[in-house]
């Protein structure tokens, strides 16, 4: 057997394997997908309930038991089950609506990343109930160590709201949300919220809200009054050597 021959055929094996691991998480995603849509259409609560519970464990279930799903693209999930992933793809997560909360919404999640080539998963066991959901993570380079700022939103009815923002690293195998890299003019932080009246920017046009922003190095924090009201203003955070230092405000 010529070494092209069976360089092709191992060639043909792991194609033939990673289209078989494809065609079996594109027909789980379609599986969740109709899942998702039968409990938040579902208009019975009780019926309801127990859908979004089942839903919650068999996605949990699935996530942590296949790794692969860290680099896989969920085309038809994404749009019911929002999946923020950091730009070098080590760090996961899946936040959905659990359909369950009022005016203070229900997010679950799951929180997927990769240490030292292996895939490990976040999630706690019963259903969570968290008005707080990911939108964006930002990556950063910050004392010879790679930093991911997580972005979350709260929603506690339709005027109060939050924007947080929260310092996470990966260390020995171990996702950390302790470090505290925010540098104020009197302490350290490893997160820094804003609470807002959310009818004082309900006229923005993004969705979700862009309050906090990251520009080169710089972090932008908005100023918001007594009343919740969020200003033009901000707190600006500059990357410097192992922190972000507190510079003023603009």
């Amino acid at each position: 057997m010529s070494k092209f021959f069976r360089f092709f055929v191992v060639i043909l094996c792991i194609s033939n394997f990673l289209n078989a691991q494809n065609s079996k998480l594109e027909n789980k995603e379609l599986f969740f997908s109709k899942e998702y849509e039968k409990f938040s259409q579902n208009d019975d609560y009780d019926n309801k309930e127990s859908q979004s519970l089942h839903f919650s464990a068999e996605f949990k279930k699935f996530i942590s038991e296949n790794p692969e799903t860290l680099s896989y693209n969920f085309k038809k999930l994404n749009n019911k089950v929002s999946i923020i992933t950091s730009e070098d793809k080590k760090l996961r997560f899946y936040v959905w609506d659990t359909e369950l909360g009022g005016t203070m919404k229900s997010f679950d999640q799951i929180i997927q990343y990769s240490s030292n080539g292996k895939v490990k998963t976040i999630y706690n066991k019963e259903q969570s109930d968290t008005p707080y959901f990911i939108s964006e993570i930002v990556k950063v380079h910050l004392n010879n160590q790679m930093y991911y700022l997580v972005i979350s939103n709260g929603i506690f009815s339709t005027k109060d709201m939050a924007q947080a923002i929260q310092a996470f690293t990966i260390r020995k195998d171990l996702l950390i949300d302790s470090d505290k890299i925010f540098k104020t003019k009197t302490t350290t932080l490893n997160k820094i919220q804003v609470d807002f009246d959310f009818f004082s920017v309900v006229d923005r046009p993004e969705r979700p809200l862009k309050l906090i922003t990251f520009e080169k190095d710089k972090l932008y924090i908005p100023i918001v009054d007594k009343e919740g009201v969020v200003s033009k203003k901000f707190l600006v955070y500059q990357l410097k050597n192992n922190y972000f230092q507190y510079i003023g405000t603009k």
